[in-house]
């Protein structure tokens, strides 16, 4: 981008920052008097005015209580004080009113939430003083816990007696949900256990051919010894076969693929854990928006009758997207779908997609059961321009994969991809020997993903790891081994704020004597790397001129790559809603061998950001600063500085989370 468009967009950036906050942060006060040559302007600090007749609650403290979190007591009751930003604004003083009636009734909320919990002694009192101003007032709950009840004893009985509990004992799954529910002896005492400890032992009983199951738990509690006696009983019904299987709701798809692809058989032992293995894969077939399994009404038998029910996607469909980015600038995508061609639940679609950098179109038949309902098949021509700074890039080729969902959370795929490549560097030094122009490549790829968290704001982890092998059986005109990792955790904290981690790295192996296209080499910078750097300018570089003058840096990439990202979010409705922020601290570097690898050489860069969740994903404006920048990041040549104070500035706008 030129110099005075940075600077041009800089500014109103800037401008449109401190405007927002002045505004966000002006008090609009009150205009009293007659208005003349000489107005006179009567400002209220409080126009909404308190007195001790209609006081505000201040503070809320509970204090005393040892088994439980004063931020669970507080989610437990109605009476709130306002936060500290809520605080600041003196000029609004609406809600929060005082009602000591409320704070009574919390008083029995919070006694039944112990109650519930084991403690039928607990002892809760509170208090009310009066704040720097008499319409303050500050509460606090004054607990007394007391020991609470526990489990003295556990016994079981069988609706058939001890031959039929010597037959489910056999069972591991039922043996575990014995041993491991929340009712067993010595431990604290809690009713709201029942319906965990039902549903866990109708789930394990279920899962072994018992869809009929029931449990029934009794507790006698003794308050003035602190102890319990628990006994449960445990009618498991007969075990069940499926007897018949039939499907509502479909209207194109043959009613033998959907039975196929739900992996069921008539005959065999009924399963919860089946049938909601046979739903998701029903509901993961890109022809249903809706599958549901289960059992309709019928009499307790060894035998079952299961429905499927589903409901079908149109079989046709038109999709665009348009997005904006501070590096593609803009970019669009047009999809024309196809969900079931010729009636045999294959999908056909076809893409083009569209940006300052890439554009690409390409098309894909999936076949979606190859050995089981797990797994799938697809065949994808494709055709791309992609137009990096360093390099013109022109391919066409064809992906085989073979996709294998092992559970929800855990997908492999291999693939195999030929494709026919032009390359044309920009401004290549001569003293350099440059990479083929013209080149195939023949490659094997192999990928995981584990994804164990949710879109947005989940909780978990995410681990893609990547190896492909190009050249394998003497194929193709370049031979080299490339791995990737990309490792991501996500911790959600309890005040709408969550911690989120990255690490992600690679390396290059390869015995050519010629160095490797620019456009296989690792890349690290940019809206969703490391953020202080522009788009793949960390790492290596190499200067290019105009007219002998010299103009800048391009980045030339490497053999090997670390980098980290660690982000703060946090939510910030209070302001406006949707509204957020993040800090974080990015690192890397960019290797041109891995041998040359080195901790000490990577690269840090700190910033913030803001982001507004918006129907589209998360609107993100990040301003990164690099902490220890090389000559070649300030755009140094030569010990001559052309750079700018900008130079140590990443300025980043997308939609979507960096990571």
């Amino acid at each position: 981008m030129p110099g005075y468009l940075f600077d041009q967009y800089t500014t109103v950036l800037i401008r449109s920052f401190f405007s927002f906050f002045i505004i966000a942060a002006t008090p609009v006060y009150g205009l009293t008097g007659p208005v003349d040559s000489e107005t006179h302007f009567n400002y209220s600090s409080d126009p909404v005015q308190r007195t001790a007749d209609n006081p505000m609650v201040w503070n809320v403290d509970i204090s005393g209580n040892q088994t439980f979190r004063s931020m669970v007591l507080q989610n437990q009751i109605a009476t709130e004080s306002p936060s500290f930003f809520r605080k600041l604004r003196f000029w609004n003083r609406t809600g929060y009113d005082f009602d000591e009636t409320e704070i009574r009734r919390d008083v029995v909320r919070l006694e039944r939430f112990y109650r519930r919990r084991g403690f039928y002694h607990t002892d809760i009192s509170y208090q009310v003083e009066d704040g720097r101003r008499d319409w303050r007032k500050n509460v606090t709950f004054e607990i007394h816990e007391g020991d609470p009840v526990i489990i003295n004893e556990l016994t079981y009985s069988y609706e058939e007696g001890a031959s039929q509990e010597e037959e489910l004992l056999e069972s591991r799954a039922f043996r575990r949900a014995l041993e491991r529910h929340e009712l067993q002896p010595e431990t604290r005492y809690q009713l709201l256990n029942h319906s965990d400890v039902e549903a866990r032992l109708l789930d394990a009983l279920n899962d072994i051919g018992y869809p009929f199951a029931r449990v029934n738990i009794m507790a006698d509690v003794n308050e003035e010894d602190y102890s319990a006696n628990i006994h449960i009983h445990i009618d498991p019904g007969p075990l069940a076969t499926i007897d018949e299987i039939y499907v509502e709701g479909n209207e194109t798809l043959d009613e033998r693929l959907i039975l196929r692809h739900s992996n069921l058989s008539t005959g065999s032992i009924y399963s919860q854990s089946s049938i909601q293995d046979s739903q998701r894969h029903i509901f993961s077939h890109h022809l249903f928006r809706f599958a549901t399994l289960g059992l309709p009404e019928q009499p307790r038998d060894s035998t079952v009758t299961v429905r499927i029910r589903v409901r079908e996607y149109p079989l046709r469909s038109l999709q665009t997207q348009i997005g904006a980015g501070w590096e593609e600038v803009l970019r669009g995508s047009v999809r024309w779908e196809h969900r079931n061609p010729w009636g045999t639940g294959h999908r056909f679609q076809s893409r083009l997609r569209a940006s300052y950098i890439e554009q690409s179109f390409d098309f894909e038949y999936k076949f979606p059961y190859v050995f089981n309902s797990s797994s799938s098949f697809s065949i994808s021509p494709f055709g791309q321009r992609l137009d990096e700074t360093n390099y013109l890039l022109l391919r066409g080729g064809i992906t085989n994969s073979f996709i294998y969902q092992h559970t929800r959370d855990f997908t492999s795929t291999i693939a195999y991809e030929f494709t026919r490549n032009r390359e044309d560097l920009i401004e290549y030094p001569d003293v350099v020997e440059r990479p083929p122009n013209l080149y195939n490549i023949s490659a094997l790829q192999l990928s995981t993903y584990y994804g164990k968290t949710m879109p947005d704001w989940g909780e978990g982890w995410i681990v893609r790891p990547f190896a492909e092998f190009s050249g394998f059986m003497d194929t193709g005109s370049l031979q080299y081994q490339r791995f990737l990792l990309d490792v991501r955790r996500y911790i959600n904290l309890p005040t709408d704020s969550q911690f989120a981690f990255r690490v992600d790295g690679g390396v290059i192996f390869s015995d050519q004597e010629a160095p490797l296209p620019e456009h296989i080499r690792l890349y690290a910078g940019g809206t969703n790397s490391v953020r202080g750097w522009q788009r793949r300018m960390l790492g290596p570089k190499r200067p290019f001129f105009d007219g002998g003058e010299f103009q800048g840096y391009l980045p030339a990439g490497g053999d090997a790559m670390a980098t980290f990202n660690v982000e703060f979010r946090q939510q910030m409705d209070f302001l406006l809603n949707n509204f957020g922020m993040a800090v974080f601290l990015d690192g890397g570097q960019i290797w041109e061998q891995p041998s040359d690898a080195r901790l000490d050489e990577l690269k840090f860069g700190v910033g913030g950001g803001f982001r507004y969740s918006s129907p589209v994903g998360p609107i993100r404006l990040d301003l990164g600063y690099k902490l220890n920048p090389s000559d070649e990041d300030l755009n140094i040549y030569n010990g001559t500085d052309h750079g700018s104070a900008r130079n140590r500035w990443g300025i980043h706008f997308s939609i979507g989370q960096a990571f």
